[in-house]
């Protein structure tokens, strides 16, 4: 128990230590703005992910990659279930992708390129506890129903501070959404519409 309690707090000090710095942030484009959530559009970027493993990935940026290159972290890391299973994710330096990306060097973390997408998403503070998790999905999905977007898949947490940073803390709820059904849902209503008028 108590060597357990060690490795707990040794990881939970890497992790201050290392998101408590100034790093590069995934990029993303805003296409609106509505009710307190967003509309983004997220280009392609390397990832690495494993099955909630945070020293995994810490070790492969550290060096333990086919190239024993080191790489600077970014934010937000990312949390998701995937078929039951917690998986936790780090995105790469823009300066990456899939031709220059070192390979893992652990069985337990694996190198892929996200496919470009658009979400809904939405900003709370705090820590992202299974409470807030819970009520910032809520309105997601409620919002997402209210202005006839189609949500794909499960939600998506992006934690941008460490567990030590108590104040002014940055979390996100994330939906994939099919945007351009959306888009065309809201031009046959509009066709709809101007066909009434006339």
């Amino acid at each position: 128990m108590r060597f357990r309690y060690i490795m707990l707090l040794s990881t939970l000090i890497v992790i201050s230590n290392v998101m408590g710095q100034q790093y590069e942030t995934q990029q993303y484009s805003v296409i609106e703005a509505i009710e307190g959530f967003e509309v983004r559009y997220y280009p392609p970027v390397m990832k690495i992910q494993s099955d909630n493993n945070f020293n995994a990935l810490f070790g492969y940026i550290s060096g333990n990659n086919e190239g024993k290159t080191k790489i600077a972290m970014t934010t937000p890391v990312y949390m998701k279930n995937f078929k039951g299973q917690d998986i936790m994710e780090f995105v790469l330096p823009q300066s990456f992708n899939s031709k220059n990306a070192p390979k893992p060097e652990s069985s337990g973390v694996r190198l892929h390129e996200s496919k470009a997408g658009y979400f809904i998403a939405i900003r709370f503070g705090g820590y992202a506890r299974e409470r807030s998790k819970r009520i910032q999905t809520e309105k997601l999905i409620a919002l997402a129903a209210r202005h006839q977007l189609k949500t794909i898949g499960k939600p998506l947490l992006l934690v941008y501070h460490s567990p030590f940073r108590f104040l002014r803390r940055k979390n996100e709820m994330l939906f994939e959404i099919d945007y351009k059904k959306s888009l065309e849902r809201e031009t046959d209503f509009k066709h709809d519409l101007n066909s009434k008028k006339h």
